[in-house]
C-alpha cells in the first residue's frame, strides 16, 4: 500500500485542507506529519506529499523539489517542507519526491477527486 505524507496545522483553517482532504482517500496508507524530517523513514524510492500552497487555486504535482519556493529563515518556525525536500537533494538523497499540493481552500470533494488523481 502506497504512504502518503499528509502536511499542515489541522489548528489554522489556511492550512488544514491537506489533513481534511487525507480523511476521504482510499487505498492509502496515511501519515500525518508535524515535521519534514518523518519521510526519512520512508524504505520505498519514493516520497509522496500531500500539502496546502498558498496561491494555487487548483491541485498541483510538483516532481522537483527546486519547483517549491522557499524563504530566508529566520527561526525554527520557517523550517518548512519546500525548505526541508531542497535540503533532502543537495544532499544526494536518492528518492523521487512527488508533492501534491492543493489550494488553501476550494470544493472538498472535487480537491479529492483531484488528489486521488494524482496518486
Amino acid at each position: 500500500m502506497k504512504r502518503l505524507y499528509v502536511f499542515g496545522n489541522e489548528y489554522l483553517a489556511q492550512d488544514s485542507l491537506a489533513r481534511v482532504v487525507a480523511q476521504e482517500l482510499k487505498g492509502v496508507e496515511v501519515i500525518h506529519c508535524r515535521s519534514p524530517d518523518e519521510v526519512l523513514d520512508e524504505e520505498s524510492d519514493e516520497i509522496v506529499m500531500l500539502d496546502v500552497v498558498k496561491g494555487i487555486d487548483k491541485t498541483i504535482v510538483i516532481a522537483d523539489p527546486e519547483q517549491i519556493k522557499t524563504r530566508r529563515l529566520l527561526s525554527m518556525h520557517d523550517f518548512d517542507v519546500g525548505f526541508f525536500l531542497n535540503l533532502m537533494s543537495a544532499l544526494g538523497l536518492e528518492k523521487t519526491i512527488k508533492v501534491i499540493g492543493i489550494p488553501q481552500e476550494g470544493n472538498k470533494k472535487q480537491i479529492i477527486t483531484d488528489v486521488e488523481r494524482c496518486l
